[in-house]
């Protein structure tokens, strides 16, 4: 239950710039009701449930619920608005509630990356509109005004969010190895403030830039004297630009609108009380009078219980969030407000940015609006008291694995060797994120599946501080994660071959050849499944020795691949133990040899050299599966053969253990090891493989295996004849002869090869 509680405030908070956008859009529209307060008021209902079920001083809400029960009957005695007052009240100690809850609520998996994704999509909002010539500016409501909303309602919310959040997310830039989400980030901040400047925004940014270059003084000043030319051409560039830009911007003419609208010509003439007010204030300072005239002359108990919103609105909303809150409860009410807040705070500690970011928003409620009272803003000031307990410093994942195949139930055995590179990985304590595409037939499927294969590593390694990416099958997995790696400061780019991303089996493959030449120029390693890949990588992409690592493609685990009791194989898998059964485990797909193995059993056939007792364990699926079947009709082989689709693991197992012997015609050049060959012999069978290409790393013949030409189908037919006429004691010595050469590859043996590399 928990996990899901956690699952779900996590969308709620990436969300929640949506729910304002949506809730921005319905206003423009004239829809009366908010649809971001009623989920939000959902809520804080959540939120005080679960206080009441965890926090462990339950005083506190005696406390509060005497004083909401007082403030109740005030509000029914003197015949207030009760849903107004109500509503203004939820508002007023909505963020104190929120903080509190933050404060005993865990969840690591929040941190100052997630606020940063939060003011990522504020701005994505915010400007898309801009260049799809959309959106709205407060000139709509205020014609003295000129400021770009977009769709978003209330210019003040959306600003104090910024403020806000913007520290937190400098920080996590500061400590970000991506040059390209900075650059991102800067040029969408930089066009957000051009158009969303308020004279808060500016003076809090102001404020915001000293104190990152006083906590940041050392490395500013070393850096500085580094790059002194290019600290004077930013310097002239950002003179030019406010030279040239300054007069086009809102807050310039909105400033110069109220100059020429209260006939203010000299500076003189900003320093009287009054003007002040008009042009910095916004004659909030005038509202200000007005409301505290009216409390002056309220009766005894307004003095102590509020004014209340309705009364307040009535004469004009002062929009200074201390002020409203004070006019609104009254003496007790902010007294009670107030020593609520302080001990709400004093159950936490800030870490110094998030300090800094607390107390600069409660500043700019003293003299704007929109901060303390908007639950908007509130839930983002409440939020970062769980980012501070979440920031243990600069946020740092091992291992970024991106692979373009993974198994699924569907096709269990479709790129187990990721799978087993994974599971090591992490087993050995190895922070590691994941991103596969599964295996389809499906077209659609397939290109949405790449789609967002691509967006989701791009979007991974863009954002988080990876010391290595690990990329499997280079020309097709590389793409998402390239931009961001180049972009990157310490980033290593580790690339997994497998096959035809480096060797061409048909003539379109080639561009997968020249993709991959690309990608490996920039590798800092490159893992080669056997010798006979490295030396392709050598030869043909010209790869330093030292960059290539020999790695058998996960290794062979033997806790799963082992030898057992042959009739109990059979039994498992129904078959009858009066034949002799030989297997054939691959792709149905051109070069991988079913056709070899189907020529040389009917060339058995023909000879006369094939028993009825003997068949043939055909084992996969592919594009040419109807050319497998055509083949063994026009044969007259269906007899012989024992057909099965893909199978998982422990099937493999008992297959490999029911047969006389593995079948590994395999002709592709793009066979980097042949992991399935080596699963055989460690469960006790003798393969008759490939002397060529990857298998040929292993198999030796007459040592290990029995090895054939394999484009030659009457030698793979002497080799089937050798197994059947051999003696018990030769067969012996041939599989106890491998299963010491799979030992050598399996994943206890092989494992720090992999290790190594992400030491």
């Amino acid at each position: 239950m928990l996990k899901k509680i956690d699952k779900y405030l996590g969308y709620f908070i990436i969300f929640l710039p949506f729910l304002d956008f949506i809730t921005g859009i319905l206003t423009w529209n004239e829809i009366s009701y908010s649809l971001g307060f009623i989920i939000k008021g959902v809520f804080l209902v959540f939120v005080i449930i679960y206080l009441l079920v965890n926090y462990p001083n339950k005083k506190i809400f005696l406390l509060m619920g005497f004083y909401f029960v007082i403030y109740f009957l005030y509000l029914l005695i003197n015949d207030k608005n009760l849903i107004l007052e109500i509503t203004n009240i939820i508002k007023i100690f909505y963020l104190p509630i929120l903080i509190l809850f933050f404060t005993i609520y865990k969840n690591s998996k929040i941190t100052k990356k997630e606020i940063s994704y939060v003011l990522f999509i504020y701005l994505l909002l915010y400007l898309g509109p801009v260049f799809l010539g959309l959106g709205h500016n407060i000139k709509e409501i205020y014609p003295n005004k000129d400021l770009y909303l977009s769709y978003f309602y209330i210019g003040n919310e959306l600003v104090n969010i910024f403020i806000g959040l913007l520290p937190i997310v400098v920080l996590y830039l500061i400590e970000s190895n991506s040059k390209l989400l900075k650059v991102l980030f800067s040029v969408l901040l930089f066009l957000g403030i051009c158009l969303l400047g308020t004279k808060a925004f500016y003076l809090s940014l102001g404020i915001i830039l000293i104190y990152f270059l006083i906590q940041y003084r050392r490395e500013f000043f070393q850096s500085l004297k580094k790059n002194q030319l290019k600290f004077l051409l930013l310097i002239a560039v950002i003179m030019v630009g406010l030279i040239v830009y300054l007069p086009k911007m809102n807050l310039y003419q909105n400033i110069k609108t109220a100059l020429n609208y209260y006939e203010i010509e000299h500076f003189r003439d900003l320093c009287s009380w009054e003007n002040l007010d008009h042009v910095v204030f916004s004659n909030r300072l005038s509202f200000l009078k007005s409301v505290n005239n009216t409390y002056v002359e309220s009766d005894s108990l307004e003095k102590l219980l509020g004014l209340g919103r309705e009364k307040i609105i009535a004469v004009k909303d002062v929009e200074m969030d201390c002020f409203d809150i004070f006019y609104s409860l009254g003496l007790v009410g902010t007294a009670f407000y107030v020593l609520f807040f302080i001990w709400v705070l004093r159950q936490t500690k800030l870490k110094n940015v998030y300090k800094f970011s607390i107390i600069l928003v409660v500043v700019i409620s003293c003299f704007s609006g929109h901060v303390l009272l908007s639950p908007m803003v509130s839930t983002y000031i409440a939020l970062l008291f769980l980012v501070s307990k979440n920031d243990l410093g600069k946020e740092i994942r091992d291992i970024l694995l991106v692979s373009n195949m993974y198994p699924s139930d569907n096709y269990p055995h479709y790129g187990i060797f990721v799978k087993n590179t994974y599971e090591l990985l992490k087993a050995n304590q190895l922070k590691i994120d994941l991103v596969v595409i599964y295996k389809t037939n499906n077209k659609l499927k397939k290109i949405l599946y790449y789609l967002k294969f691509y967006l989701k590593s791009f979007w991974l390694a863009l954002w988080n501080n990876y010391d290595y990416i690990y990329v499997h099958f280079v020309s097709h997995s590389t793409k998402g994660i390239f931009i961001p790696f180049i972009c990157s400061k310490n980033t290593k780019l580790v690339l997994n071959t497998h096959g035809n991303d480096i060797v061409a089996d048909y003539d379109f493959e080639v561009r997968n050849e020249k993709i991959s030449a690309k990608y490996l120029k920039r590798a800092d390693k490159v893992i080669a499944s056997s010798d006979y890949f490295k030396d392709v990588l050598k030869d043909k992409y010209n790869i330093e020795d030292d960059r290539i690592v020999v790695y058998p493609a996960g290794g062979v685990d033997l806790k799963k691949f082992k030898v057992m009791n042959k009739e109990e194989a059979l039994k498992k898998l129904g078959l009858s133990k009066d034949n002799k059964y030989f297997g054939y485990v691959a792709r149905i797909e051109k070069d991988k040899g079913y056709d070899t193995l189907l020529l040389a059993i009917n060339e058995l056939k023909k000879e006369k050299k094939l028993k009825d007792n003997v068949k043939f364990i055909i084992v996969g699926s592919g594009q040419e599966e109807n050319i497998l079947e055509k083949m063994i009709t026009e044969y007259k082989l269906s007899s012989y053969i024992v057909r099965k689709p893909l199978v998982d693991q422990k099937e493999l197992v008992y297959i490999f253990n029911a047969i006389e012997a593995f079948i590994y015609p395999t002709k592709r050049k793009s066979e980097s090891l042949g992991l399935t060959g080596l699963e055989a012999m460690a469960s006790g069978s003798l393969v008759i493989g490939s002397n060529k290409y990857g298998p040929s790393s292993y198999l030796v013949d007459g040592k290990n295996s029995l090895t054939f030409n394999p484009y030659d189908y009457k030698e793979l037919t002497k080799k089937i004849e050798e197994v059947l006429k051999m003696k018990k004691k030769d067969k012996d010595k041939l599989v106890k002869s491998a299963y010491e050469t799979c030992e050598e590859y399996s994943i206890e043996k092989t494992k720090d090869i992999l290790l190594d590399i992400f030491k």
